[in-house]
C-alpha cells in the first residue's frame, strides 16, 4: 500500500473512530438564539403600513377603515387590532387580512396569523410580503419544506433581500440540499457581507459537500471576526481533517482546548488523530481526559478505542484506558464485559501473559459456546505453543470457531495459517479457498496462491 493510501486508510478508520465528530455536525442551528438576532427581527418587523404600489388593491371602505386604524396603532395596538377584527369580512381586502396576520404574529399566535396570511395570498396570488411573512413563520416552526416554498415564491415575486436569501440556505441545509444552500448563502452574503450567520450557513453546506478547501477560507473569515467561537475553531479542525492535514487539525483542537472550552468530542477528536500519528502517550491522556470530563458517556466509544489501541500494538496504553474505563463508568452491560475481557484476553496473550489469557477465554466459550472470537483467540493462543498437544488442542477450537458464520472467514484464514506453521500445506490450501469464495480479497487470493506455490514446490521435490 502506497504512503498516500496508507494516510487516506487512517482517515477513513479516523472518521469510523467513535466520539469523533462528523465534518458539518459541529455547526448547529440553535433556533432561539437566531430568532433572537436584531438583524432577524429587523427583517421581519410586523409593518402596519400600506404600501398601494406593490399592495393588492383596497375598496373605498377599506381605505376609509385603515385611515381610520393605522394612527391608533401607535398609541393602543390592542384595540387598533380590535377594530379590524370587528371590521374584516371574507370580501375584504387581501391587505386586510394580511394586516391582521402581522397583529397575530406580533401577538406570538402562529396558528392565526398563518391563517390570516394564507387568506391574503388566496386573495391575491402574488402577494409578496404575505409570502414572506409566511416563510419566516414556517422556517421558524421548523417546517422547513414549506419554508423552501413560500422563501421560493417571494423571491419569484421580486424579493431581493439578504435574509430571506439567508433563511432559504438554512431551509437547504436542513433538508440536505447543500449545493442550494451554498447557492443561497453566497447571495446572502453579497446583499449583506456584514452578518456572520450566513458565511456559517456557507460553511457548513461547503463542509456537507466535502469541499474541504473552501470551507476552511470561509471558517478563516469568521474566526477574523469572531475569534473566541470555539465550535468554529472545531469546525474548521474538521475541514483539515478532510484535507488530511492531521498537525492543523489538532492544533484547532488544542486551541479550543487552552480556551477552556474542550468538550469529550473534542478530547477524543484529538486522541484520535495522535494515535493515528503513533502518538499514544498523547493519545492516552486525551481520552483519560474526556472519560473524568463526564463519566454518563455512552462507554461503548472507549471501548472500541481501547480495541483500535489493542490492535496498533499498544497494549500498555490500552490496559491503562481499559482500567479507567472500569474504574469511571462502573458496572458494565453483558456484551460491554465480554468485549473487554475479549481485549484483556488479547493483551496478556500479546504480551506473554497467556496464564491469565486463556482462563478468561475459556470462561467466554463456557457462558457462550458460539463466541468465534474467543475460540480463535484460544485456537490462536495453542497453535503459538508449536507442541503436537498444542496444535490437537487449536484444531478442535478451529473447528467450533468456523461452525460460527459471522467469525467463520477469520477462523478459516488463520486455521490456515496454522497448518502453514506446521508446513502442512495441502491442508492449508482448501481453508485459504473457502475463505476466498466467501469473501472474495486480494489478499487472500495472494496467500492462496503463495502456499499453492510451495505446495506443490513440496510435492514436486
Amino acid at each position: 500500500m502506497t504512503k498516500n493510501n496508507i494516510l487516506k486508510s487512517t482517515i477513513a478508520g479516523l472518521a469510523c473512530l467513535a466520539g469523533t465528530a462528523t465534518m458539518s455536525a459541529q455547526i448547529e442551528y440553535d433556533r432561539a438564539e437566531f430568532w433572537n438576532q436584531d438583524h432577524i427581527k429587523e427583517s421581519f418587523l410586523y409593518t402596519y403600513q400600506y404600501d398601494p404600489e406593490t399592495e393588492p388593491e383596497l375598496s373605498e371602505e377599506d381605505k376609509t377603515k385603515l385611515r381610520e386604524v393605522l394612527p391608533i396603532v401607535q398609541t393602543d395596538k390592542e384595540l387598533a387590532f380590535q377594530m379590524l377584527l370587528d371590521y374584516i369580512t371574507p370580501e375584504s381586502s387581501a391587505a386586510i387580512s394580511f394586516l391582521v396576520g402581522n397583529f397575530y404574529a406580533e401577538d406570538g399566535d402562529t396558528d392565526e396569523a398563518l391563517k390570516y396570511y394564507e387568506t391574503s395570498v388566496k386573495k391575491f396570488p402574488n402577494y409578496q410580503r404575505a409570502h414572506k411573512n409566511i416563510a419566516f413563520m414556517y422556517v421558524q416552526a421548523g417546517d422547513f419544506e414549506k419554508g423552501i416554498t413560500s422563501l421560493t415564491k417571494a423571491i419569484t415575486l421580486g424579493v431581493n433581500e439578504s435574509t430571506v436569501y439567508g433563511l432559504l440556505g438554512l431551509s437547504y441545509v436542513n433538508t440536505a440540499n447543500f449545493i442550494s444552500a451554498e447557492t443561497a448563502y453566497r447571495l446572502a452574503i453579497i446583499l449583506n457581507p456584514s452578518i456572520n450567520d450566513w458565511r456559517v450557513g456557507l460553511a457548513k453546506a461547503l463542509l456537507s459537500q466535502g469541499k474541504y478547501q473552501e470551507s476552511i477560507a470561509v471558517l478563516e473569515e469568521i474566526l477574523t471576526i469572531d475569534p473566541e467561537n470555539d465550535i468554529i475553531w472545531s469546525s474548521q479542525a474538521n475541514a483539515y481533517l478532510g484535507t488530511e492535514e492531521l498537525d492543523l487539525a489538532v492544533a484547532n483542537q488544542e486551541i479550543v482546548a487552552r480556551m477552556g472550552k474542550a468538550t469529550p468530542e473534542t478530547l477524543n477528536f484529538m486522541g484520535n488523530i495522535y494515535l493515528s500519528k503513533g502518538l499514544s502517550d498523547l493519545a492516552l491522556e486525551n481520552y483519560q481526559k474526556a472519560i473524568t470530563m463526564d463519566p454518563n458517556q455512552d462507554v461503548s466509544t472507549y471501548i472500541d478505542i481501547a480495541s483500535i489501541m489493542v490492535g496498533r500494538g499498544f497494549f500498555e496504553k490500552s490496559s491503562v484506558l481499559i482500567k479507567k474505563i472500569r474504574n469511571d463508568f462502573g458496572e458494565l452491560s453483558r456484551d460491554e464485559e465480554i468485549s473487554m475481557l475479549r481485549l484483556q484476553s488479547r493483551i496478556a496473550l500479546a504480551t506473554g501473559e497467556a496464564e491469565e489469557a486463556v482462563p478468561i477465554l475459556e470462561k467466554l466459550v463456557e457462558n457462550d459456546p458460539l463466541d468465534g472470537q474467543a475460540l480463535i483467540l484460544l485456537a490462536e493462543h495453542y497453535s503459538g505453543l508449536d507442541t503436537s498437544d498444542g496444535y490437537s488442542r487449536a484444531d478442535l477450537y478451529y473447528q467450533r470457531a468456523v461452525k460460527v458464520q459471522e467469525e467463520e472467514v477469520r477462523a478459516l484464514i488463520s486455521w490456515a495459517r496454522s497448518y502453514v506453521a506446521r508446513e502442512h500445506f495441502g491442508k492449508a490450501i482448501p481453508k485459504l479457498e473457502r475463505a476466498n469464495q466467501l469473501d472474495p480479497k486480494e489478499y487472500i487470493s495472494r496467500y492462496l496462491e503463495q502456499v499453492r506455490m510451495i505446495n506443490r514446490t513440496k510435492v514436486g521435490g
